[in-house]
């Protein structure tokens, strides 16, 4: 018999005179007889879970209640899903905000859980079963764990989170690349696998959303988000907490029919399949609980998943740029020339001011090697901790991942927010930089994408005697004159190449 049709009548088959092995558990859920020490678990079970799915913190409330919902997107349906679990200490490390110390915080919430639980145990001696609570702790937990792990697996199956390495990034040597960069991209490598991954997560989602499929859901759910945690301390990638925490969630739903599924898979027995479900008479009731189950999961299923597919089809891709590069100038150039106060400077790789080589994105972005270290800029497109109280300590603890968003809705560009993808978590000697292009004028104003080298700006003219030709010259960050000759490059990448061909080599 299996153990997700829930729609035996419990009531018939007692009344049968069945005295099988689970008519006394059944009767104890029915009846009420809970042991003493099932109380005290589910108490502080009760409240644990109770703080984890509820946002705790103010900044959730303030975003929530001052949505304009005329210029909503998939950014603000993904911060009402993606809240993270109390934060109680904040510990910033080169780990990021959700760092293994991170781990102290789902530590104390337990913790306070067994005190309030001792407390709740003290006060309450009268209670024989907490049958209804149970239903409804379970009920916030499903739901709860379904739209994260639905919201999660949008930016998979629109492909924004992941994406394919830039050209920058595809001659920048390896070292040079934080473990996230590395991961992301690695899986950006592969469109389709993305996709997979995503509904990886949405699939656990909507089984959550039936209670009879929600074991099953929960289940996977816990498994996906496990490996989550264990990828993110493998690559150091920020949200290995969060990942743990939705397991955490997914076990507990799992932990209801664990027994019976035991049983009847391990044990080899019959079991019955009995749920507890509170009986709704009222009509208004039954209308008041249609309605909002299912705006709800209209809201965080169909209308969530519209909002992402017109982001990611419309240039709202938070990891890319928006603004649109000089035509046909994508690709890798070598400098043929380059003249600094019109004195030419031949080629040196210990030169700290002459461009070795130089990229041009799809988008508006230019990059170029020099023998010129920067200081790392850690955004590496992950949602930042969304608690943090210290506005001004933000050199760990990164800018809000809704900033790019925001420049959007208020028509500015957006392309130096957290759009910055190309140097989030690049070390080494590349420079990336936005341009703004002036194609009347043939001028493009440059600001360093790097955060912490944001002072850093150029003006410089430009013209293209060929297609794969650009001449550059004007005043450099440093206010002195250059001249540059870039020369593209037919390079041939293994990683591209390989994908376009149809022999496999193994």
């Amino acid at each position: 018999m299996s153990i997700l049709d829930a729609s035996l009548d419990v009531q018939e088959v007692l009344k049968s005179g069945d005295k099988s092995i689970n008519e006394p558990l059944i009767e104890a859920e029915r009846s009420g007889h809970w042991k003493n020490y099932q109380k005290v678990a589910f108490r502080i079970g009760f409240l644990y879970l109770l703080f984890l799915c509820i946002p705790t913190y103010p900044k959730f409330y303030e975003h929530l209640f001052t949505l304009q919902f005329s210029k909503i997107t998939y950014h603000d349906f993904q911060s009402i899903v993606a809240f993270w679990p109390p934060q109680f200490v904040t510990i910033e490390s080169e780990e990021g905000v959700f760092g293994l110390l991170n781990y102290i915080n789902l530590i104390l919430l337990f913790g306070i859980s067994i005190v309030g639980g001792l407390i709740w145990t003290l006060l309450d001696k009268k209670s024989a079963e907490y049958n209804k609570l149970y239903y409804w702790i379970r009920v916030l937990a499903r739901y709860r764990l379904a739209y994260g792990m639905i919201g999660w697996g949008l930016k998979k199956a629109f492909p924004m989170q992941m994406i394919f390495p830039t050209v920058g990034m595809l001659n920048t040597p390896f070292v040079d690349m934080a473990e996230k960069k590395l991961y992301w991209s690695h899986v950006g490598v592969s469109f389709w696998y993305t996709v997979f991954l995503g509904f990886a997560e949405i699939l656990p989602g909507l089984l959550l959303l039936n209670r009879k499929t929600s074991p099953l859901g929960a289940a996977l759910a816990a498994v996906v988000t496990f490996n989550i945690c264990i990828a993110n301390h493998a690559y150091d990638a920020g949200v290995a907490v969060p990942a743990a925490y939705f397991a955490i969630i997914g076990i507990f739903i799992v932990w209801y029919d664990l027994p019976k599924t035991w049983n009847l898979l391990v044990n080899e027995k019959d079991i019955l399949p009995y749920r507890y479900a509170p009986l709704i008479t009222v009509g208004w009731q039954k209308k008041l609980a249609f309605a909002v189950k299912w705006t709800f999961n209209i809201l965080f299923v169909p209308v969530a998943a519209a909002l992402w597919a017109y982001g990611f089809f419309n240039g709202n891709n938070y990891n890319i740029p928006s603004t649109p590069g000089l035509a046909g100038t994508k690709g890798y150039y070598q400098v043929s020339e380059f003249r600094l106060n019109n004195k030419v400077i031949p080629y040196t790789p210990q030169d700290s001011i002459r461009w070795q080589d130089a990229t041009f994105e799809e988008w508006s972005s230019l990059s170029y090697k020099t023998n010129r270290g920067a200081i790392a800029d850690r955004m590496i497109g992950y949602s930042p901790l969304r608690v943090k109280n210290d506005q001004k300590n933000n050199r760990l603890n990164q800018v809000n991942t809704q900033d790019s968003d925001e420049l959007n809705k208020l028509k500015k560009n957006r392309d130096l927010g957290v759009t910055r993808w190309e140097v989030g978590g690049m070390a080494g000697e590349r420079r990336y930089f936005f341009y703004k292009a002036d194609t009347v004028n043939h001028i493009l104003y440059l600001q360093n994408k790097n955060k912490n080298h944001k002072e850093e700006t150029q003006v410089l003219h430009y013209s293209r005697p060929t297609s794969s030709r650009v001449i550059l010259q004007g005043i450099n960050e440093f206010r002195d004159s250059i001249y540059v000759v870039l020369d593209k490059v037919n390079k041939k990448y293994p990683l591209v190449e390989g994908r376009k061909s149809d022999v496999k080599s193994y």
